[in-house]
């Protein structure tokens, strides 16, 4: 489907008017005019499509999401402060008597008014919640009109000299609507649901978000980028807490000296319409995606893990995984095969009944899921994995990943298929053990990202001050949403698709930062986070779960036993500040 069709469905209509004007800036390409005879592109050509890109179109999607945004942030705190005096009564109410004798209670609102203000509140959530959905919806739509009518000029009026594409994605790396982080607004409208409604519908208090992963065994994952010339102390600062660990996923030990990080080759599943793309792209419910995934070189016989994630929530997923063996994988993907003798195996080595009806499970679901949406491999992602963590204890697990390197493993085009179509990967680099940086692969089937990628799981969200230190510091670069496979995609395939992630105009910026700067940006963002969490505060009547609070104990030492890094500057002026 043409991206001008795809627009134009995409439209919500009370804001019809605010969208790009595609169909005005391919006009001024002149693209669709080819009856003229004339079709020189003057400077003054090149100065008014530019001007109108910029200076017009997008100066306006730009100004309409920040009003519009705003306009969601003060119908969230003018319903907080509608909350706000049934809050107050219910406290007092479970308040011991002792602790307001002598103080002055203001009168609390009658049964039949409290009932009125939360059903107004609970519609008007519902239109917020409604609003903020079209609204992330209208921004991802017009970033890709941006990208794909730059893209177009480059391809009919530009060239090395001319192209603008780098520049439109320099401009949109500095506004807000690609880059909103909606998390806390969201928090806020969480709890204002929850409490009117256990309010409403008179049940007992529910456990708060913070209690409640409190009480289960969950892990918070934080993404970011380093920019190579702040790995190796990234590297360092993490090893004074963090052993360095053997990746494999039989076992985990302790590296040694001699040993070199191991590759990663991940090969992920997709239809012609990239419909798992666009389903992660969008965040939709239940979005998943699968890939093949193996340690090394393949003519190592590594062992080959089949592998389904499905996101639940934003930091929750389900995973289904097995073992396959190299030979069984293409007649599995053809619906030929169907891990008989796997399923065998296990039985005879008296797995529990519960753990083989699992296996079998995640077969038959992973089997449908390739027929029913027409999966083939399309991209491969290579990549060389430092990990980080103490053998058994699995508090705090980090990973690097360097050298990342995105293929196309695909036969979407029957013409000149990347990929053999009867085999389920590409032999041409596997059978040459190609390695970084994969010089001979063509140009237009390979991409290669600049950054090293960190990933940090923390267990139960705990606080650990040296790590909050690091995911504030200036040598690490926030990427929240970051997926390879969504990368991979984007880069690779983006003629074929009509969204791409917001990160992409990121990647024209330097994202090494003043440590300075970065340490003032720290300190505003962890007050605006403490406004927002004081705005919810009363109604989760839990302590609000703050990033500012102190720290923990690091899982390796204290995290008061630094050296004189960044860090330790950076941890005296939050000391001088604190006096």
């Amino acid at each position: 489907m043409k991206f001008g069709t795809t627009l134009r469905n995409a439209v919500y209509e009370p804001w019809r008017e605010s969208y790009v004007d595609y169909a005005k800036l391919k006009k001024l390409l002149r693209e669709d005019d080819s009856s003229r005879k004339d079709d020189t592109w003057t400077d003054e050509d090149a100065q008014a499509f530019y001007a109108e890109l910029v200076n017009s179109q997008l100066e306006k999607v730009t100004n309409f999401h920040k009003s519009t945004y705003q306009k969601l942030r003060d119908r969230t705190a003018k319903c907080e402060s509608k909350l706000d005096p049934i809050a107050k009564a219910v406290q007092e109410a479970e308040a011991p008597a002792s602790s307001y004798a002598g103080a002055a209670k203001k009168p609390s609102p009658s049964d039949g008014e409290r009932k009125r203000i939360l059903k107004e509140v609970l519609e008007e959530l519902d239109l917020i919640t409604k609003d903020i959905n079209e609204l992330e919806k209208y921004s991802r739509i017009n970033y890709t009109g941006f990208l794909k009518i730059a893209k177009k000029h480059d391809r009919k009026r530009g060239g090395r000299v001319s192209s603008i594409r780098p520049l439109v994605k320099s401009r949109m790396a500095d506004v807000p609507f690609n880059n909103e982080d909606y998390s806390p607004l969201l928090y806020r409208l969480s709890a204002m649901y929850s409490f009117a409604r256990q309010n409403l519908e008179g049940q007992d208090r529910p456990l708060s978000l913070v209690e409640s992963i409190a009480g289960e065994e969950s892990y918070i994952t934080h993404k970011f980028w380093v920019h190579m010339d702040n790995l190796l102390e990234v590297k360092t600062i993490i090893l004074r807490r963090l052993p360095v660990l053997v990746y494999n996923p039989q076992t985990e030990k302790i590296a040694e000296g001699s040993q070199q990080d191991p590759s990663i080759t991940s090969i992920y599943f997709d239809n012609p319409d990239f419909k798992l793309y666009s389903n992660k792209v969008e965040h939709k419910t239940d979005a998943s995606n699968l890939r093949l995934r193996w340690y090394g070189k393949l003519s190592q016989k590594p062992e080959i893990m089949f592998e389904k994630k499905t996101v639940k929530t934003e930091n929750t997923s389900a995973d289904e995984r097995f073992p396959i063996k190299d030979k069984y994988i293409q007649p599995f993907i053809k619906g030929e095969y169907h891990m008989e003798k796997a399923i065998e195996k296990r039985s005879s080595r008296q797995v529990s009944e519960e753990a083989l009806q699992s296996f079998k499970n995640s077969i038959a679901d992973i089997q449908s899921f390739i027929k029913d949406n027409d999966l083939q491999p399309v991209l491969r992602a290579n990549y060389t994995r430092t990990a980080f963590q103490i053998p058994g204890d699995d508090r705090v697990r980090i990973s690097i990943d360097t050298n990342l390197a995105f293929i196309r493993e695909d036969a979407i085009d029957a013409d000149r298929p990347c990929r053999d179509p009867e085999d389920w990967h590409r032999r041409d680099i596997d059978d040459a053990e190609m390695e970084w940086p994969f010089k001979s692969i063509r140009k237009g089937e390979l991409a290669t990202f600049p950054h090293a990628v960190l990933e940090i799981k923390v267990k139960n969200d705990k606080d650990y001050e040296w790590i909050d230190d690091l995911m504030n510091s200036h040598l690490v670069k926030e990427a929240p949403k970051f997926s390879k496979f969504v990368h991979g995609v984007a880069s690779l395939f983006e003629d074929n698709v009509n969204t791409f992630p917001f990160w992409l105009s990121t990647l024209e910026e330097d994202i090494r930062q003043d440590p300075e700067t970065a340490f003032e940006k720290e300190q505003a963002k962890k007050q605006k986070q403490q406004e927002d969490e004081l705005a919810v505060g009363s109604l989760m009547k839990s302590k609000s779960h703050s990033s500012y609070k102190p720290g923990g104990l690091s899982p390796v030492g204290s995290p008061t036993d630094k050296t004189g890094s960044y860090l330790d500057r950076r941890a005296s002026r939050q000391s001088a500040m604190k006096a």
